[in-house]
């Protein structure tokens, strides 16, 4: 039997589990990330909440801007993912230790992001 769950099914486990607070605290995640001039806050799924730039980090290139906030984004979207699984805890499947073959989950970085 597959124990590994989808993160839809892993996202109904949350919402259904006996603590009412598990949705509430999980949309209430964020993480922010500032470098370059440029500061980014994201939510749980890595959505852009709040985006800022020096007047300076104007003056760089269409290209360059997108990098720096592709970048930022990246990093603030990994650490509210630990966020997530911090709030998540025992509902969430153990990587690595305890499984044949298995190895530590190293990073929580979306694979969606700057497609």
């Amino acid at each position: 039997m597959n124990d590994e769950k989808t993160a839809l099914e892993l996202a109904e486990d949350a919402w259904a589990a006996p603590d009412p607070g598990y949705g509430a605290r999980l949309a209430a995640i964020r993480a922010a990330a500032a470098g370059d001039g440029v500061s980014v806050v994201v939510d749980l799924h890595g959505g852009l909440v709040d985006l800022r730039f020096d007047p300076w980090a104007l003056r760089r290139s269409p290209g360059e801007l997108a990098g720096v906030v592709c970048r930022l984004a990246e990093e603030a979207g990994a650490d509210a993912l630990r966020q997530g699984r911090e709030v998540l805890g025992d509902l969430l499947p153990e990587y690595g230790a305890g499984r044949e073959g298995g190895s530590p989950q190293a990073s929580f970085t979306p694979a969606t992001w700057a497609t």
